[in-house]
């Protein structure tokens, strides 16, 4: 499959995000940790609800994690209780996603995305190495070839068509000029049909989509007298 080296790509890459957000969360939640505990000993020791500079100093001191020790606070919040309102005193980290970011770690997400980049060179590689060498031989023209009876783009993919199609395109491509007229292709095609008109219409309906989607070329009307394969 095509597209299978990208889909592998695709799964490392959402593997080592949720990897990355898992260690990020979770060293969030040691943030939490340890700015509420080192509240409780501070409130242990001074259990006025007033917050002065020794009461910081000493949050501070019983901060274990040494990054949140010049940006974490107190504050007092006003919370509703049973009722009632009262002023509560807060632990605050105030780090940024970057300080907490760098405190996570990030060796499995780093890992498994230097993996995904591993595999995505090596995909392009292979890719590029396997991909099919262009067609040299036989009739070309606007993207499309006729060789050995077959019709292919360029890159060696063969186009697919019904019997009638691909006479009909054979005609085409083997053509002078590239058009032929309506009374031509029937007596090719249908010689036994008195008036093939309508079966000619849904051929050419049919066949247009197949080779715009694999050249550069379009079936052309001209006031309905004749078709031409012609570039878009």
């Amino acid at each position: 499959m095509k597209i299978l080296p990208y889909i592998g790509f695709c799964f490392l890459m959402l593997c080592a995000l949720c990897t990355g957000i898992n260690s990020y969360n979770r060293t969030k939640g040691m943030i939490a940790q340890d700015v509420n505990r080192a509240l409780e000993q501070v409130l242990a020791k001074m259990p006025d609800n007033v917050v002065t500079t020794d009461t910081i100093r000493c949050y501070r001191n019983c901060l274990t994690i040494a990054e949140l020790k010049d940006t974490a606070g107190i504050a007092m919040r006003t919370v509703r209780r049973d009722g009632r309102l009262e002023t509560k005193l807060v632990a605050e980290a105030n780090c940024s996603f970057a300080t907490t970011f760098m405190l996570s770690d990030q060796k499995a997400s780093g890992s498994i995305l230097f993996v995904g980049m591993l595999w995505l060179l090596g995909s392009l590689w292979y890719v590029r190495r396997n991909r099919p060498k262009l067609i040299v031989q036989g009739l070309s023209y606007g993207g499309i070839v006729y060789h050995n009876d077959k019709f292919m783009t360029q890159s060696g993919e063969q186009i697919h068509l019904t019997p009638m199609q691909h006479s009909l395109l054979k005609m085409f491509i083997t053509a002078d000029t590239h058009t032929l007229s309506k009374q031509e292709i029937c007596d090719r095609l249908w010689p036994k049909k008195p008036d093939a008109n309508d079966t000619l219409y849904t051929l050419i309906r049919r066949i247009k989509p197949i080779i715009e989607a694999h050249s550069m070329l379009k079936i052309e009307s001209d006031r309905g007298k004749s078709y031409s394969l012609i570039l878009k």
